[in-house]
């Protein structure tokens, strides 16, 4: 499996949370005068359940892991 960096994420991508949640990449966002590109996710088995998350914390090993199709 390659290196999962910043570049290689996009929307449909599904990571596991530590805790147990599955979450799927809504979409990218740019946050004007941020650095850091952030992603929104959605909770797989609530899709009224999202999240906006660093691009770095989806990369974070100990927080999310890809989860391959």
């Amino acid at each position: 499996m390659a290196k999962l960096t910043a570049e290689s994420i996009v929307p449909g991508q599904r990571f596991e949370q530590r805790h147990g949640f599955t979450w799927r990449v809504a979409r990218l966002i740019h946050f004007p005068g941020e650095d850091v590109m952030h992603v929104q996710l959605v909770n797989e088995r609530d899709t009224s359940s999202t999240k906006t998350v660093s691009i770095n914390a989806v990369l974070d090993r100990s927080l999310f892991r890809l989860i391959e199709k």
